[in-house]
């Protein structure tokens, strides 16, 4: 439980009895007062009329830190109330400098599971709402119980490799160009410091298991063990014949999966009848997973093991899938059937407790099970932690690559898969970029909530600063240990993300859809199955040249409490943010709006956030550039 003790509060209660805190002056000590509060909540927030008590009830959103001009300082000592054991933590108000250092772990393990397109408003931890109910969720809600939540936090990108490129570099996509990174493929050749290999060479044991986009040999960028599916396309298929182990490709034969039927409709009667029949890659994920944890751990019972180790564990869920094969049949182009092609549906072994929801589409009842499918996954990683002992050495985080998807015939609507927030997957709305974000080390983070802003790009120099090391120069991400150590810490001068648009293709005709390949490429698929690179209106060319990405390419920039989205960059050469951007950038104030309804770039306050919004980027000298688009 956590306790916020004000410095000038803390003075007036001199008299009480209890024990004793340094005060701002580093010597003096004071009495300090307990009390209940609610410990599930942190920071704690202020208000004007009461900016030096110390508040009970939950804070709204999103919270201000109730120290005003001091730093919240984290007591690990046990306290006491009435001769009872009630706080495992006490704060207290003072200068940054007073504050001690917290104790942590030398040389933390770490572990990133990574979902793929879960809405923010996927997982019960976060507000969300929809008439056909809340997705169950069970072992992700007892994971936030003891975790640090961050309620706005986000992914690298909207949509995948490009994401996960940031995760893995610490760079955002506006400086993917400056240091030669394509946003879909990382090479072995790739000459920037990857994650994986910063932790390898300061003795850390690494894995990926999963879904390795953007690498393309993992296991020669940093990675000492992969098991998964290289091709990010490949991955869309989560009953294939072929995965990837090592640095080889399609070289693992899931010969049970030959077996599965061509028809998608016959291959998910089969797969969900007898689903011990088949090989599911999220069941490959998982208990490759497992084992290669309890390898970690030397033995059964207590943690054995020295070497700490960075497990990088991918699920290729909840984004859509399709049941018939990969990479046979892979697309309209290569002749597939069009019941047949990827992205038809939500593959998963059983629909468990949603299968009497037969009023609901059979793709949406599809869509419940695999999250909470994957949710299942989560809690058993987690519970192989505490059977090894390894919860108070090991930092987990948990997030997606994006946001919530709209494919595959799901609706992103049906179970208000963004928690309400505007857009989804490919979009520069926040649905489409906040990630339902959630980090655990049992006995270091501090349980509850932190409405503190950060993206993936911060992960390198976070693990980084955990593990002993220095981060490169340069990056565009920072360091949340303050933050994750329940301390206050500057926020980002900016967040920065880019896409063509605002997220939507233009409308289709009555049976006719968009596919997007990982090569940037989007075909128009007509009812009888024949793709076509142009807009059946004619209003999209589609296969882009260089030219034309910089063309319908935009940005989003979030400083502070204020977004600004450019849906489309007018330097069409240059490829840049530029003072003609700033007629058409959208205007967002975040805590009063989370959703973006009310676009302000035509009030004074709006102008004015524009210029200064439009003046960071133009100072940070980024890219409009578009990635996987």
């Amino acid at each position: 439980m956590v306790v916020l003790v004000s410095y000038a509060w803390l003075a007036s209660t001199a008299g009480s009895a209890s024990r004793t805190l340094l005060l701002p002056d580093c010597n003096d000590q004071l009495p300090v007062w307990h009390g209940r509060g609610n410990a599930s909540v942190w920071p704690p927030v202020c208000t004007p009329e009461a900016a030096d008590k110390f508040q009970f009830g939950p804070p709204p959103h999103p919270g201000v830190p109730c120290c005003a001009g001091l730093a919240p300082c984290q007591e690990k000592r046990p306290a006491s109330y009435e001769g009872a054991s009630v706080f495992d933590s006490v704060i207290v108000c003072r200068k940054p400098e007073c504050c001690p250092k917290p104790a942590v772990a030398a040389r933390p393990n770490f572990l990133f599971v990574m979902a793929d397109d879960l809405g923010y408003g996927e997982v019960g931890a976060f507000p969300a709402g929809s008439a056909h109910g809340r997705l169950a969720t069970p072992h992700l809600d007892r994971f936030a119980r003891g975790a640090m939540v961050f309620t706005d936090s986000y992914a690298g990108y909207t949509v995948c490799a490009p994401s996960r490129t940031t995760l893995m570099t610490g760079y955002h996509s506006g400086s993917f160009e400056a240091h030669g990174l394509s946003g879909i493929a990382i090479p072995p050749s790739q000459d920037v410091l990857l994650l994986p290999a910063m932790l390898k060479a300061a003795g850390y044991a690494t894995a990926a298991i999963g879904k390795a986009a953007p690498f393309t040999a993992p296991a020669a960028s940093g990675f000492d063990h992969f098991i998964g599916q290289v091709d990010q396309d490949l991955c869309h298929n989560m009953y294939p014949r072929d995965i990837d182990v090592g640095n080889g490709t399609q070289n693992l034969n899931l010969t049970r999966n030959w077996a599965v039927p061509s028809s998608a409709a016959a291959a998910r009667e089969a797969c969900m009848a007898n689903p011990h029949a088949f090989n599911y890659t999220v069941d490959i994920t998982h208990e490759h997973a497992l084992q290669w944890l309890r390898g970690r751990a030397g033995g059964e019972g207590a943690a054995q093991h020295t070497q700490p180790f960075f497990l990088y564990v991918a699920f290729t869920v909840p984004h859509a899938g399709g049941w018939g094969h990969a990479p046979d049949g892979w697309g309209p182009t290569d002749g597939c059937l069009p019941d047949a092609c990827p992205e038809q549906g939500a593959p998963v072994p059983t629909d468990g407790e949603y299968a009497p929801r037969t009023a609901w589409p059979e793709v949406e009842r599809d869509h419940a099970a695999v999250v909470t499918y994957l949710d299942g996954k989560v809690g058993e990683l987690m519970s192989t932690l505490e059977e090894l002992e390894l919860e108070q050495s090991t930092l987990v985080i948990f997030a997606s690559d994006n946001g919530a998807h709209h494919e595959g015939g799901h609706s992103n609507l049906f179970f208000n898969s963004t928690g309400g927030l505007s857009g989804h997957k490919r979009s520069l709305y926040e649905g489409g970029v906040r990630s339902p974000t959630m980090a655990r080390w049992l006995g270091t983070v501090p349980a509850g909530v932190s409405p503190y802003r950060w993206a993936f790009w911060d992960v390198l120099p976070t693990f980084a600063e955990l593990a002993g090391l220095e981060a490169p120069s340069g990056l565009d991400g920072v360091s949340i240990v303050p933050t994750l150590m329940g301390r206050s810490q500057p926020a980002h001068a900016l967040l920065y993300w880019t896409w063509p648009g605002l997220g939507d293709v233009a409308p289709l005709p009555a049976g006719w859809r968009a596919e997007q390949h990982a090569a940037g490429t989007l075909v128009y698929v007509a009812p009888s199955g024949r793709a076509q690179a142009r807009h059946p209106l004619g209003e999209l060319e589609s296969t882009f040249d260089d030219r034309t990405v910089a063309k319908v390419s935009g940005f989003a920039v979030v400083s502070g409490d204020w977004k600004g989205i450019v849906p489309h960059c007018a330097d069409l050469d240059q490829r840049k943010p530029s003072a003609a951007d700033l007629p058409s950038m959208l205007v967002f104030h975040l805590p009063s709006d989370w959703a973006e309804a009310a676009d302000l770039a035509r009030t004074a306050r709006g102008r004015l956030q524009a210029q200064r919004l439009l003046g960071l980027v133009l100072e940070a000298k980024l890219s409009c550039g578009c990635y996987q688009c």
